[in-house]
């Protein structure tokens, strides 16, 4: 392959590449492509490299199958943790050190090869790159939000769980007392087990209602479940005071 050959966006750097490749004598040498770094697949797909860039799109499913079949058959459970490190360590080294080293030389030494000279890549390749960043990117980003959302969910209905129990209580001083705990009595209406995602669960005389406070991930943030004197029963209105009511259950929006 004659080096004036290469043309289009860079072929200055991969000139020079493959210059140090000839006085070196050498199919294989380390360089840095940051193309490849910042999203292989697409850098794969933009330079002709079809099957490559399918690979590597495919690669974190077939690593995830990988670990499954290590874990379930070759792994003994109690070094489970040490062996999903390995696994995950090695492909981060793969992808994000050793492709981005050897990217240059792979892409030339293929078109050396192949003993024809290099086109430089066309709009449709451009294209096909940048659907391959965009669309998984997309889903990945949209995942992520989905998970987020969900746990938040989780995190609160826990509170709301422990504050829905808190009710019957207060109902039955009610009943006894016909009014509602005072700030003096406040202290005995509060959820007394540990919980994972909230902070506390406590009777507020003030507020006249059980209010929830999160945890730190959710920034302290309450809401609450309000009693509503009607016709000498109690009505709960279950309410947000600060965290955000669209993660809420739909009872308590």
């Amino acid at each position: 392959m004659e080096t004036d050959k290469l043309t289009g966006w860079n072929a200055g750097h991969y000139r020079r590449h493959f210059e140090r490749m000839q006085g070196a004598q050498k199919h294989w040498l380390a360089g840095w492509n940051w193309a490849a770094f910042l999203h292989s697949t697409g850098w794969f797909w933009y330079r002709r490299m079809y099957a490559w860039s399918l690979l590597n799109l495919i690669a974190p499913l077939l690593l995830v199958g990988l670990l499954a079949l290590a874990l379930q058959w070759f792994v003994p459970e109690q070094q489970m943790g040490v062996a999903i490190a390995a696994l995950y360590g090695g492909y981060a080294v793969l992808v994000f050190l050793l492709l981005p080293l050897y990217a240059d030389s792979l892409y030339l030494y293929r078109l050396h090869r192949q003993s024809k000279a290099p086109r430089p890549p066309s709009w449709l390749t451009a294209t096909g790159a940048l659907l391959l960043i965009v669309i998984p990117g997309t889903l990945v980003y949209v995942t992520a939000q989905a998970q987020i959302e969900y746990s938040r969910r989780e995190r609160a209905r826990e509170g709301l769980s422990r504050a829905m129990a808190l009710r019957t209580p207060v109902a039955e001083f009610y009943a006894n007392e016909r009014r509602l705990p005072g700030a003096q009595e406040a202290a005995k209406f509060r959820a007394s087990e540990p919980m994972k995602f909230t902070r506390s669960v406590v009777w507020d005389a003030e507020r006249r209602a059980i209010v929830a406070t999160l945890g730190e991930r959710d920034g302290g943030r309450r809401f609450e479940v309000a009693a509503v004197e009607k016709e000498g029963t109690l009505e709960w209105i279950c309410r947000t005071i600060d965290f955000e009511a669209k993660y809420l259950p739909a009872s308590c929006r």
